[in-house]
């Protein structure tokens, strides 16, 4: 015959239980007992849904941890049905990232979880981290996550608590007790109303809070304000950041109110993270910002073209009628037996003021930039970090100088032939050039980088404008009226 609890006079097995599952869940014991193969040893956590204790599997012979509804929740049906979940989600992943659970069960009325055991503390121990601790930690977290959603498993609350750290520095996910399998649409995995509003509230993407389907972004939302939390200490505000430089993008990028301009996955934000980690990401733009800067190299690249060529027109001598003679725009040279006059030098209206206008949207795009990279924290001063355009954009001078040492040559065999797209291709290329040069500039102030630094660049700049150059001045001194 089962005796009875010493705490509340319950029937209980005495040969596994030393007190009832609802005294052993309500008070702290120095020896909880067993339940079933399992030795529960003592408690190493408690949550608002639960307790965590220590345990031996006497049957597999290794140390697991083991959850039990406790308090409210232990008779509440839907804490129950979470509780099942929690189970069914975590059946469905086995990632070095994510904690591994071992069986699920129901003893003397008690549900109960058995899951690794994590020998290690919760994030929210150990803040603050430095900064690369905190992009190392959010690296993995973003693997666990990715690896779920690829599963069809929305996590939800993703926040320091639900995060441990082993001894070895592993990051460990757990605590899927409401996370949503929008994988399947059975009833069996629609516990939570699709526009239920659950969560931390301060790990909450907005959407969340308005109902919407739990949608993998959602976590993502919830790892930028993590990340954020783990530098400073407290989570960002209003999808804003505190945080400078590339990390600082990221995070922003991250806590986007707008899902849309957050990033599209786990892997996604990874994968900058990575690159972050690596060093690489510190100096360099994220993609989708370093279309702004090619766009702007490209207004300030055709905006110098206007320039070099109104400056050309405006001092190629032209041989104009008395009529056409301006004294106020052209400086006339010497005047022709035939009457005409011979200018060298005249202030060609259309090409310098198309130029003027060329120069104005060049700079406004330019102060726009600025003014966006201050705003986002994308002014990243990585002085020591060379241009890795500087080569590309020699690579092109030399070729444009090449092709103009070549077109001499076949200007000077009498037998061959200059083809007639060779000037097309020397343009295109010297445009090219120009483009890059631009793109290296707004890079060098960007990183806060002396140009003067960058030989390369300058070698690349005299083979540009050698060509032209030479060109001319060979035009200037064959010219004849």
């Amino acid at each position: 015959m089962s005796a009875r609890c010493p705490r509340c006079a319950m029937p209980v097995d005495d040969k596994r239980l030393a007190v009832c599952p609802g005294c052993l869940l309500g008070e702290d014991m120095e020896d909880p007992g067993r339940i079933g193969a399992l030795e529960l040893e003592e408690e190493i956590g408690r949550g608002g849904m639960g307790r965590v204790f220590r345990a031996r599997h006497v049957r597999l012979d290794r140390p697991v941890a083991v959850k039990f509804l406790a308090g409210e929740a232990a008779s509440s049906p839907e804490a129950q049905a979470r509780f099942a979940r929690e189970a069914r989600a975590l059946a469905l992943l086995d990632h070095p990232n994510i904690v591994r659970v071992h069986d699920f069960g129901d003893e003397e009325g008690e549900r109960f979880l058995v899951m690794e055991l994590v020998e290690g503390r919760s994030l929210a121990e150990l803040l603050p981290l430095a900064p690369a601790e905190a992009v190392r930690v959010a690296i993995q977290v973003c693997d666990a996550l990715a690896y779920a959603h690829a599963r069809g498993v929305v996590h939800r609350d993703i926040k320091p608590a639900n995060i441990l750290v082993d001894g070895e520095g592993r990051v460990k996910v757990t605590d899927f007790g409401i996370a949503r399998i929008v994988r399947q649409e059975g009833p069996r995995n629609t516990l939570t109303a699709a526009h239920a509003v659950v969560g931390t509230p301060e790990y909450m993407a907005p959407e969340a809070f308005a109902g919407a389907p739990p949608e993998p972004r959602m976590d993502v939302y919830a790892v930028g304000v993590l990340l954020h939390e783990l530098v400073t200490g407290r989570p960002p505000v209003a999808g804003a950041s505190s945080l400078m430089g590339a990390l600082g993008t990221v995070v922003r990028r991250a806590v986007a109110l707008e899902p849309s301009r957050r990033y599209a996955s786990a892997q996604a934000m990874g994968l900058d993270l990575r690159r972050l980690a690596d060093g690489a990401a510190e100096a360099a733009l994220p993609p989708d910002e370093a279309l702004w800067l090619r766009a702007v190299a490209v207004l300030q690249a055709v905006a110098c073209a206007l320039v070099l060529w109104a400056l050309l027109v405006s001092v190629t001598p032209r041989v104009v009628s008395p009529h056409e003679l301006d004294p106020l725009t052209m400086q006339p040279a010497a005047r022709l037996a035939d009457g005409r006059w011979v200018t060298r030098a005249r202030f060609e209206i259309g090409p310098i003021l198309g130029a003027v206008a060329g120069l104005a949207v060049a700079l406004a795009a330019y102060g726009l930039l600025r003014r966006h990279w201050r705003h986002e924290g994308l002014d990243a001063p990585a002085p020591e970090v060379p241009l890795h355009e500087g080569r590309t954009f020699l690579m092109l001078a030399s070729a444009c100088s090449g092709l103009f040492v070549l077109r001499g040559v076949l200007e000077w065999g009498a037998s061959i032939s200059m083809p007639p797209f060779m000037p097309l291709v020397g343009g295109l290329l010297e445009l090219s050039a120009l483009y890059l040069l631009c793109v290296s500039i707004l890079e060098a102030w960007r990183r806060q980088r002396p140009l003067s630094r960058e030989p390369v660049m300058w070698a690349g700049l005299v083979l540009m404008l050698a060509p032209p150059v030479v060109e001319f001045g060979l035009y200037l001194w064959r010219w004849q009226p």
